[in-house]
């Protein structure tokens, strides 16, 4: 059985950067849930109709400071990242249709030696045997700087009243959905991010990695 590491959590809790320091460190394969919804959206925005087959052509080159997405050697980072697919990627998130097909397709990812999968429905429903199930979250404070300093890093400006209006709807929306709502298992292990640093989180699941495979 391919190991997995499943991490789930809400927008700011800081999944992406643990899942990607985790899967650097042991040299797993990355799975960005968030990021194929984003694909889907920012193909479905420019009138792509075989989008399935098109989001093959989509890249992800990452360390754990920066990241470039591209489309057919186009840089589209900004575009995946910016505020208008980050809404399309939540909406059409909650069609069961969309679900279905990149459901497939996330299921690729798992391969050898192993897979650290992060999003919203990892744990309950993409890979519901995965022994290390953890559900990732910090207060909305710390959460909504964490996104502001992102968008601000990607050279976009930042208003932090709508932005924090912007997540407490996306949770509401997460949450809610009939579709595979965020939800922590009973068998996920709850961690607040909020004052603990990325190292400390990382080790930590690696012990559970180690006890459990």
């Amino acid at each position: 059985m391919v190991p997995i590491v499943t991490i789930d959590g809400p927008s700011g809790s800081g999944k992406g950067t643990i899942s990607k320091a985790l899967a650097i460190d042991l040299n797993w394969n990355y799975l960005d849930s968030g990021l194929i919804y984003r694909c889907y959206a920012f193909l479905h925005s420019i009138g792509v109709t075989d989008i399935t087959q098109e989001i093959n052509h989509i890249n992800h080159e990452y360390d754990l400071e920066h990241e470039t997405i591209s489309y057919r050697n186009k840089n589209i980072t900004d575009d995946i990242r910016g505020p208008a697919i980050t809404k399309l990627s939540s909406e059409l998130s909650q069609l069961s249709g969309v679900r279905d097909k990149l459901t497939m397709i996330q299921k690729t990812y798992r391969k050898e030696p192993g897979l650290v999968a992060e999003g919203r429905d990892m744990s309950s429903k993409l890979f519901p045997d995965s022994l290390v199930k953890i559900f990732l979250t910090a207060n909305l404070e710390e959460r909504v700087m964490r996104r502001a300093n992102q968008l601000r890093n990607a050279g976009q400006k930042v208003n932090i009243s709508e932005l924090k209006n912007e997540i407490v709807l996306r949770d509401d929306r997460d949450t809610k959905r009939t579709q595979s709502p965020l939800k922590q298992t009973e068998d996920s292990i709850f961690i607040d991010s909020s004052e603990k640093t990325v190292g400390e989180i990382t080790n930590l699941i690696k012990k559970l990695i180690n006890e459990k495979y």
